[in-house]
């Protein structure tokens, strides 16, 4: 075994239709390549239901990249290119140049491409580019299925709304069995003008899985009532186009209007009817605006906690309602009594604690030594979080050698002279790759060296200049991991040192910011 003989393996399937399977087929290829090849593998680094071609966050492929330049793996391996990305050359040569600049391989197994040979990378530009032709291809195929399904008044996939389901012979809506009583329950009291809260409140009062499972919240029971579909209206989701021309789907769904007709299209049989929608959505909608009008000329605090508030009974976050932040388990209709409390005094109080705290700080004081962490996390995040994947390799390493230690000293195991040779193998490995990583992270930290200076400037401008909402509440998450408070008399004064446990902030939590 050589010092280089550490591989990740990165997975990935487009869609969750594939189940396990995929994930399983592709990992068993991947580990037989390694085995085949001396490498070990390190970890496995997983994407489900995340497209290589539509521009959407990977965490899977954003760690195994990291791991890579950090240099704490040697190889990526992976099944197909196309796991990789199908977003063409230009996104592909830039991988690729990481990898070489980190002195490491990249492998796809099926492709029988290996970077360790010249002509490999040439092969893998054009198959980049033919995987992304082919996704655009495949985009193509299905928005015109899916048109022609919407012009036929036939359902063009997705999950229905609760309360019905697809007929497998008409393609339309048709009333679920075992979930409709309960989405018309939904609907009448929505119409009889309860609030969403309520629903949701009466919904897990009598146990009523969510259509996910789980508890019922505002947000879910809005979702639905204002889904076109629920009054069997064909649905049509907003979509921006990005800079690079991938289609990115939002949240907002409206009704299908046919190009020809200029009407909305019929999907089948709805829970509710038309007419009855739009006094749902008149309700609603009148409920907001009478809201918003409530706070008209009112000077509102910017909710500087929003992230950071926490309620003292039940430990959930708080969201901001009206003047007063509430906790959100207590407003989705859950199982806590809730605590409410004035923005502003507790904004204030928590604002103030910061600043006080922050001109008591001496250099060596834990605090500032994570909040200086936080602020250099802002300028240079790509070489700290490189940083930590190699202390987080290191300390997996040297728990693995104090466990071989353990096996041979304490438990008697490697005896005879082909146990001492294995034993031998192991260890001499174990210490060449830590002395390696050991190198790597000391080079992190020379080029961190100058972080303090620089960071501490950095954080009294911050202080200092903090003046916009959003100014104030990146100084408070530098600062703070939660604020919690308790419950508080009814008419009583705003009492912040009796009600409020400030949880400064710690190493290695990260900021809501």
């Amino acid at each position: 075994m050589t010092a280089r003989n550490v591989a990740d393996l990165y997975l990935r399937v487009s869609s969750n239709r594939e189940g396990h399977s995929g994930i399983e087929r592709q990992e068993a290829d991947c580990r037989e390549w390694a085995a085949r090849n001396g490498f070990a593998v390190r970890k496995v680094h997983v994407d489900r239901g995340r497209s290589a071609f539509k521009a959407v966050r990977r965490t899977g492929f954003s760690d195994a990249i990291t791991a890579i330049a950090a240099g704490v793996a040697d190889a990526l391996i992976v099944w197909k290119l196309d796991r990789l990305s199908r977003r063409g050359i230009t996104e592909v040569a830039a991988h690729l140049d990481k990898f070489q600049k980190a002195g490491a391989r990249f492998v796809s197994v099926m492709d029988k491409l290996d970077t360790d040979e010249k002509s490999a990378r040439d092969v893998m530009m054009l198959l980049a580019d033919l995987a992304r032709a082919e996704s655009e291809n495949t985009s193509m195929r299905v928005e015109s299925a899916k048109r022609h399904l919407r012009e036929a008044g036939k359902w063009a996939g997705g999950r229905p709304p609760y309360g019905l389901k697809v007929d497998r012979e008409t393609q339309r809506l048709v009333p679920d069995p075992e979930t409709a009583v309960h989405a018309r329950l939904i609907a009448d009291e929505a119409l009889a003008g309860s609030t969403l809260v309520e629903i949701a409140r009466l919904l897990n009062g009598h146990g009523i899985e969510s259509p996910r499972g789980g508890e019922w919240n505002s947000s879910t029971v809005l979702q639905l009532l204002k889904s076109p579909a629920f009054a069997g209206i064909m649905p049509r989701t907003e979509t921006a186009v990005s800079a690079d021309g991938t289609r990115k789907y939002g949240h907002r769904v409206h009704p299908w209007i046919d190009p020809v007709t200029l009407m909305p299209v019929s999907i089948g049989e709805g829970v509710i009817g038309v007419e009855e929608r739009e006094i749902i959505l008149r309700k609603i909608a009148s409920r907001s605006l009478s809201f918003a009008g409530s706070r008209t000329g009112r000077n509102h605090s910017p909710a500087l906690l929003t992230g950071l508030a926490r309620c003292g009974r039940c430990g959930s976050r708080m969201s901001k309602a009206g003047t007063s932040y509430q906790c959100s388990r207590h407003r989705m209709g859950r199982d806590c009594a809730g605590v409410s409390v004035q923005v502003k005094s507790f904004d204030r109080y928590v604002e103030n604690a910061v600043r006080t705290r922050a001109a008591e700080l001496q250099p060596g004081d834990s605090l500032m030594e994570v909040v200086l962490d936080r602020v250099a996390r802002r300028s240079h995040p790509e070489l700290h979080e490189r940083r930590d994947v190699i202390r987080q390799e290191i300390s997996t390493l040297e728990k693995r050698r104090f466990e071989l230690e353990e096996a041979r000293y304490l438990r008697g195991e490697f005896g005879g002279e082909e146990g001492a040779n294995r034993y031998s193998l192991i260890a001499d490995h174990l210490h060449e790759r830590l002395e390696r990583l050991r190198q790597a992270a000391a080079h992190a930290s020379l080029a961190l060296a100058s972080r303090p200076a620089r960071c501490e400037e950095e954080l009294v401008w911050m202080v200092e200049r903090a003046d916009s909402p959003e100014e104030r509440r990146e100084v408070l998450a530098l600062f703070v991991d939660r604020a919690e408070v308790q419950p508080g008399r009814v008419g009583a004064r705003f009492d912040g040192d009796s009600r409020v446990a400030i949880t400064w902030a710690e190493a290695g939590v990260p900021t809501d910011s």
